[in-house]
Parts: structure tokens; sequence; C-alpha cells
């Protein structure tokens, strides 16, 4: 006589545990883990995989959002050529991961038209993409 295991419920413990990308793609993966013939590390690799990407971009976008920015634009948008006085290499600092842990601030002047506030967005959004936050005056202003 064979005693069969307990059936676990898997979407519960996933509920429970707060992965709900997890929760969401495990029963299409498992049945390709299985087809494709896939270990348990490859298969957990890949839903944990998932999820941290998920969870990045949502904590990306939470950020933009508390940020206000009027647009979002990143330095790659940036057209180099309308503008010879600015460089990326003049740049180059500012999109280092150091720029923002490091405290440093930065500000664009210029007449009006020549893309100040695409690049300071371009900035806080490369800063936000590392890991860090971005506040803009709107978003500092005090709640009433």
């Amino acid at each position: 006589m064979t005693a069969t295991a307990p059936a676990i419920d898997v979407d519960a413990l996933l509920r429970r545990l707060h992965l709900p990308t997890v929760r969401r793609l495990y029963p299409d993966l498992a049945q390709r883990a299985e087809q494709d013939g896939l270990g348990y590390r490859d298969f957990l690799a890949l839903l944990m995989a998932e999820e941290v990407a998920h969870r990045t971009q949502t904590r990306i976008q939470r950020c933009v959002r508390r940020a206000h920015f009027p647009f979002l634009k990143t330095i790659d948008e940036y057209d180099f050529t309308l503008q010879a006085g600015v460089r990326l290499a003049l740049l180059g600092s500012a999109l280092s991961p150091e720029f923002v842990t490091q405290g440093h601030t930065l500000i664009f002047s210029g007449p009006s038209g020549t893309g100040k506030t695409h690049l300071a967005i371009a900035v806080a959004y490369r800063a936000i993409a590392r890991s860090r936050t971005a506040s803009t005056p709107s978003s500092r202003r005090p709640r009433l």
C-alpha cells in the first residue's frame, strides 16, 4: 500500500505569499515545463524571473506616477543634433548611478524650447529605472 501525498493548494499559497505574477503564470508555465522537460530548478528560476521583472516594471510605473512628470521622455529620444551645445558626454555623470546616490544636483538653463525639461525628465527616469525615486516641485508640495 502506498500513501498518496495530500493535495497542496498552490494557488492559495501563492496568494498568501503575495506572488501575483507567479500565480497568474504558474498553470501555463507548469504545462509548458512538462512538455519541454524543464527541470525543477529551471522552472522555478523562470517563475521567479517573471515575478521580479513584473515587480520591477510595476515599481517604475508607480515611481513615474508619483513624480508627476508632465510627459515621459528618455535620453534615447533626445535629438542631440538640434542642440549643438548639448552632448551626451556632458550628461555622462548625470546618467550614472552614483549621481543620485552621492546627492548631486543638476540645473539646466537656457532659452525656451531647447529641451531642458526633456533632459531633466530623462535623467530622472534613468534614476527611477536604477531603483531610485524622483520628485518634481509639484510632487513635493505639502498635502492639504
